[in-house]
């Protein structure tokens, strides 16, 4: 059995993308995201061309599989290929290709609908900097211990977050103390991502002078301070061990994580011996 199912994420005025995973004998053998060829106008232009991509991904992946089925999770979409599916297995060399309706509720649905919303474009064009284990690292906890380092991350406020949107927020604290929560960021779901949208709103605000004054009279103290990966930033992390920051790229500062437990508590506790 030889199964393909494709989704797509419309934005309007941005890119908008596609992703699908293809199962052989219900085993994922295979997972892609890729933008939509020029200006989609709807959301049904998009699906179309989800569902055009999940046949080249059939024809490639394909050896001695037959009988291929393609899911999708707009009827509309659906109807359009299995009206076309004739000429499409004229093209195809002998196989059998079934377009079918599934909820996107459904697992495999699901993930082709995580991968239409999760492209890494922006590591081509955004400077990344090199994220560090503190987990073991008494160099990184005595410094954020005995100097009092600021601590960056961000949470999600779920009461303020909706279907479309996602809202942040910006916690800025030393050991000791919060000083600044008041920064609340909503953000768009879609295209490369809320959490690398949410790094480029919050970059431009720490670069503009009002902010960085109003902060600073709260004692914030970007120089020296520590961007922390939490599940919430974990999307920023891309491959070789690089990172989408939050924070300019003029103001030194590094950025950490740990591999299992991400939280802000976790920082804290093992600092808290270096004192």
């Amino acid at each position: 059995m030889f199964e393909v199912y494709c989704d797509s994420s419309f934005n309007e005025g941005e890119d908008s993308y596609i992703g699908c995973t293809v199962l052989r004998n219900g085993e994922q053998i295979h997972q892609s995201t890729t933008k939509v060829p020029d200006v989609p106008k709807n959301n049904l232009d998009c699906e179309l061309a989800a569902l055009n991509f999940a046949v080249t991904l059939a024809r490639i992946f394909s050896k001695d599989d037959r009988d291929i089925t393609i899911y999708n999770d707009s009827t509309e979409a659906v109807k359009v290929f299995q009206k076309e599916r004739p000429e499409i297995e004229k093209k195809l060399s002998g196989l059998v290709i079934n377009f079918e309706y599934i909820p996107r509720e459904k697992v495999n649905q699901a993930i082709a609908d995580s991968l239409s919303k999760k492209f890494p474009v922006f590591f081509l064009s955004i400077p990344t900097c090199e994220v560090e284990s503190f987990s073991r690292r008494e160099d990184i906890l005595s410094d954020i211990a005995r100097n009092g380092r600021d601590i960056l991350y961000l949470e999600k406020v779920e009461e303020k977050s909706t279907n479309k949107k996602t809202c942040y927020r910006l916690i800025i604290r030393t050991m000791d103390r919060i000083l600044s929560d008041d920064r609340l960021y909503l953000i768009k779901k879609g295209g490369p991502g809320t959490q690398v949208k949410v790094a480029e709103e919050i970059r431009t605000d720490l670069s503009d002078p009002l902010v960085l004054s109003s902060l600073e009279a709260k004692g914030v103290r970007l120089e020296n301070s520590y961007f922390l990966l939490t599940d919430e930033t974990w999307g920023l992390r891309g491959t070789d061990n690089q990172t989408c920051s939050i924070l300019p790229g003029q103001v030194r500062h590094r950025i950490i994580c740990d591999e299992v437990d991400r939280s802000p508590q976790n920082l804290l506790r093992r600092a808290e011996r270096f004192r």
